[in-house]
């Protein structure tokens, strides 16, 4: 590689980025912007546990020295042309490694399985009442990172649904016989019961069938390997499933995971028809790890997306958005997704970045809820058209998956628009399934009271930033 060229794309496209390469700059402690995003980035990427928020502070310099340390090069915490030249050819090794991978196993070979080893003679197998048969439990792998900790995360007071019945109205009989089975596996966890409680005050539980939906999830045993390789016990996936459905805003799509798309649909099902999401996670965690969706094709739960990770999600976050992302990327059918990288999906192999394309979204949705959609982009009409499509969707009371250029092509929701004197649109609502967003970084934008993503942008940086949409055909 040439002194001061940058080859891997996420480098490439920055100019700050290019002039530390040629050593005209030093990134340091202090520094914000998309530069310091990208990097940050680059070192999640490289398995430097790091949360990607535009903002060089210690957590980043730190993180920095340690990666230099690893490297062998002097442990200064700063961006400089020695660092981000090993950082540029580290990734492209990591793209070409992952792209010769992806391509062994679209042909039905295991680039990683080692040669079996030559035998000498037959290995006598051991038997029960060989000392060497019993294994203590203290020897046993371990499963990996804990189940990230999930305090109560009630949504906000403007968020709560309509009551759907008089405030007192009790349940019917064997309604409160499932509310009692559901209650058995919550026993005294917190955090679910106040959700819990919080559904059955607003009457969700009432009618249709979003209880009895939740109750076969709370009966039926989850797939073994849920719990032997990511120690998810089945209890953990209903209570985990109860908060969701109490409060959508607690989906994240991780540290360093390119799961946007997959988060925004997750978000958006549990605000449509949780009932339906209740019924998808039943099918992908049970034994068949698979479920019909109501287009009629299989969703299936990718088995890399069980072992826990370091991305700061919830189980259920995790094992959902797998599941999406390994049907929604582009070239799904021959690149699985592995959740452990982040890539395997045919763009990832070749940039790194596990997009998940307009048309992939849109098919994916339509495919959830059952209903046609259609995508609408800047390259194929004029920006202020393409406002004026998703604020006619938002009026009809719609949350809209819009695109925008963050660092990269990034996926949110228009939650809502709010308008000015004028009658006209002077800002935008929109939700970042980030999970948190401190208005860091471009585009502009501002952080909601609330929390949990949300995000004001106004008109004018919206329009700026909007590359497409997925909206009802």
């Amino acid at each position: 590689m040439s002194e001061g060229i940058l080859v891997s794309p996420e480098f490439a496209d920055d100019p700050v980025l290019a002039g530390v390469a040629e050593g005209l700059a030093t990134i340091s402690e202090g520094a914000k912007g998309e530069c310091v995003v990208t990097l940050q980035k680059a070192l999640t990427a490289l398995g430097v546990v790091l949360r990607p928020d535009g903002s060089f502070g210690p957590k980043t310099r730190e993180a920095l020295q340690r990666w230099q340390n690893s490297m062998g090069i002097a442990e200064s915490g700063v961006l400089d042309s020695e660092t981000i030249l090993l950082l540029d050819k580290m990734l492209s090794d990591v793209r070409k490694s992952n792209l010769n991978d992806a391509i062994a196993r679209a042909v039905g070979a295991n680039p990683n399985r080692p040669a079996p080893a030559p035998r000498s003679a037959p290995i006598r197998a051991e038997m029960p009442n060989d000392s060497r048969f019993f294994t203590d439990a203290s020897a046993l792998p371990s499963v990996g990172p804990a189940a990230v900790e999930d305090a109560d995360t009630p949504p906000p007071a403007g968020d709560r649904i309509k009551p759907l019945v008089a405030p007192g109205t009790p349940l019917a009989a064997d309604r409160q016989e499932m509310l009692g089975r559901l209650q058995e596996v919550i026993g005294g966890d917190y955090a679910t019961n106040a959700a819990l409680a919080r559904i059955v005050g607003l009457g969700r539980f009432h009618s249709g069938k979003l209880l009895p939906n939740l109750v076969t999830l709370a009966s039926k045993k989850r797939h073994p390997e849920l719990m032997l390789q990511g120690g998810i016990d089945s209890d953990l996936m209903v209570r985990q499933t109860i908060r969701h459905v109490d409060n959508p805003l607690r989906v994240q799509q991780g540290l360093g995971r390119g799961t946007c798309g997959a988060g925004v649909i997750e978000y958006l099902l549990l605000r449509r028809d949780p009932t339906e999401f209740v019924r998808l996670v039943e099918g992908i965690t049970g034994f068949s790890g698979e479920v019909a969706l109501r287009s009629g094709r299989t969703l299936k739960l990718p088995r890399t997306a069980i072992p826990r990770d370091e991305s700061e999600r919830v189980d259920i976050d995790r094992l959902f958005q797998s599941t999406i992302m390994n049907h929604a990327t582009a070239m799904s059918w021959i690149f699985d997704y592995d959740n452990a990288k982040d890539d395997e999906s045919f763009w990832a192999s070749v940039r790194g970045n596990s997009q998940m394309p307009l048309w992939g979204f849109c098919s994916m949705y339509e495919d959830i809820v059952g209903q046609s959609w259609s995508t609408i982009s800047v390259l194929g009409r004029s920006v202020e058209k393409l406002a004026e499509d998703i604020i006619a969707e938002v009026d009809r009371g719609e949350r809209v998956p819009v695109i925008l250029r963050f660092t990269s092509l990034h996926w949110l929701s228009v939650d809502r628009v709010v308008r000015g004197s004028n009658g006209h649109v002077a800002s935008w609502i929109l939700r970042n399934p980030w999970g948190w967003d401190d208005g860091t970084g471009i585009p502009p934008r501002q952080p909601m009271p609330e929390g949990y993503g949300l995000v004001r942008m106004s008109s004018a940086d919206f329009l700026n930033a909007l590359f497409g949409a997925v909206v009802r055909s």
